[in-house]
C-alpha cells in the first residue's frame, strides 16, 4: 500500500507494522518518521534499534532475534537509515523473511534517501503487499498552507491563521525554513504575545548565538554558551535541542543532495560560508548517527527519556563537542 505523507494517520494501524519512507521532502520525512515511532510507543514499543549502512549485513538477523519479543515482554522499533543510492539486497531481503508481516512485537521503518521508486520493480512490488509506502512529494501552494496549519493547533484559530499567512508568504516553497519557524514559535508563542516577527535572526536570543559557534566549530565558546544557559535560562533547554537538530539535519540533507541550497533551506546569507565549511568537516557516516541523538534529547526535553536534568544538560554538552570536534 503507498499513501502520501498527509494522509499517514489514516493508514498507520492499517497495514503491517513495516513501513518505507520515502522522496524529496526531508521535512515529511523526519515528521512521518516521528509519527510512526510515536503511534506505536504509545502501543508498548518501548524498545529502539537504529541500523545504518555500515550494519545492514545484520538486519535479518536483528528483525528475527526481536521477532519474539524481549525476556520482559518489551516490543521494538527498529529504525533502519538508506542514505541513497540503490537499495541493497539487504534491506530488499526484509520482504523475503517468512511471515514478515505478522511479527507483531516489532515495527520496522526504513527511511531512505531514494526520491523516486520503480512501482514495477520486483522489490517494489513485493514491499506494497507487506508494508506502507510513504511518499514525501513537494507541496503545492494550497497544501503547504494546510500543512502549516495543523502545524500551529497550540495557537488560537484566529492566530493560526495570521501566521500561517505570514510563514508561507515569506518561506513559500521552502518546507524547511517554515518548519523551522514553526519550532521557534511552538518555544516561545504565548497568546499574550502575539505580534511574534517571522523571519527575524533574533540575534538578542542568546541560545541563536550557539548555532554560530558549532558551525565556525569553536567549542570553548559554544560550551560556555550552553554552561551560561543552563545557569541563568535553563528553560531555553529545548530551543538548544533544535539549534543543534536544526544544524545536523540541514548537514545530512546536504550531504544526500549535493544539489541542496542552503539559502532555500533557510540558512542566512551570512551564514552560509561557515555552514559550508562545517558540512565538509562532518562527513555523513559521523551526522547520520546524531540524528538519533537529537530525537533522543528532545525526548528528554520533554521530561519522556527517564533522565535528570543534570543529564540532560551533559548530553547537550557532549553534542557540542562532537559536532566541533573533527
Amino acid at each position: 500500500m503507498i499513501c502520501d505523507a498527509g494522509s499517514l494517520k489514516k493508514y498507520i494501524d492499517k497495514s503491517p507494522q513495516i513501513f518505507f519512507v520515502f522522496g524529496p521532502e526531508i521535512v515529511l520525512k523526519n515528521n512521518s518518521s516521528d509519527l510512526i515511532k510515536q503511534f506505536y510507543t504509545e502501543k508498548g514499543f518501548t524498545e529502539r534499534k537504529t541500523i545504518f549502512e555500515k550494519d545492514f549485513k545484520n538486519i535479518e538477523k536483528l528483525i528475527i532475534e526481536n521477532a519474539g519479543g524481549s525476556l520482559f515482554g518489551s516490543k521494538t522499533i527498529i529504525e533502519i537509515f538508506h542514505n541513497g543510492g540503490k537499495v541493497p539486497k539487504d534491506i530488499t531481503n526484509i520482504f523475503e523473511i517468512l511471515n514478515i508481516e505478522k511479527m507483531k512485537n516489532i515495527v520496522i521503518v526504513i527511511r531512505s534517501g531514494l526520491e523516486k521508486i520503480n512501482q514495477k520493480t520486483k522489490w517494489v512490488k513485493k514491499m506494497n503487499a507487506l508494508a506502507l509506502i510513504i511518499q514525501c512529494t513537494k507541496l503545492k501552494s494550497f497544501e503547504e498552507k494546510i500543512w502549516v496549519k495543523n502545524q500551529l493547533d497550540f495557537m488560537s484559530e484566529k492566530n493560526a491563521k495570521e501566521y500561517t499567512e505570514r510563514i508561507t508568504d515569506i518561506y513559500s516553497g521552502n518546507l524547511i525554513a517554515q518548519n523551522n519557524e514553526i519550532s521557534i514559535l511552538k518555544l516561545t508563542y504565548s497568546e499574550d504575545r502575539n505580534d511574534q516577527d517571522i523571519g527575524s535572526d533574533n540575534a538578542e536570543f542568546l541560545p541563536y548565538h550557539l548555532e554560530d559557534k558549532i558551525i565556525e566549530l569553536n567549542t570553548d565558546y559554544a560550551l560556555r554558551i550552553a554552561k551560561s544557559i543552563k545557569k541563568n535560562d535553563d528553560h531555553y533547554g529545548p530551543l538548544l535541542v533544535f539549534i543543534i537538530g536544526k544544524i545536523i539535519t540541514t548537514s545530512v540533507s546536504c550531504h544526500q543532495n549535493k544539489n541542496t541550497s542552503l539559502e532555500k533551506a533557510g540558512i542566512w546569507k551570512n551564514k552560509i560560508p561557515a555552514y559550508m565549511n562545517f558540512i565538509k568537516k562532518n562527513t555523513l557516516k559521523k551526522m547520520m548517527p546524531l540524528q538519533k541523538k537529537v530525537y533522543e534529547l528532545d525526548l528528554a526535553s520533554k521530561g519522556l527519556a527517564g533522565i535528570t536534568k543534570d543529564q540532560f544538560w551533559q548530553e547537550i554538552d557532549n553534542m557540542i563537542i562532537d559536532l566541533t570536534t573533527t
